[in-house]
């Protein structure tokens, strides 16, 4: 029968999930109009939030 020596690293590789993530390269600063093309709405906040009123019905009461 085979003895495990957890210390030997030829036995005992280390698990991909053990391994440390390569450190994620930073993406560049879109610009201006390539934020404004993913999400216009970020650009007038007060004007979208409540979104936009119904209109007003007037009735006429002639008969």
């Amino acid at each position: 029968m085979k003895v495990y020596h957890c210390g030997n690293p030829e036995e005992n590789p280390v698990p991909g999930w053990m391994w440390r993530a390569k450190p994620a390269e930073p993406q560049p600063e879109k610009t201006l109009l390539e934020q404004f093309k993913e999400n216009p709405d970020s650009f007038f906040p007060e004007f979208v939030q409540g979104g936009n009123p119904a209109p007003m019905r007037r009735f006429s009461r002639q008969p």
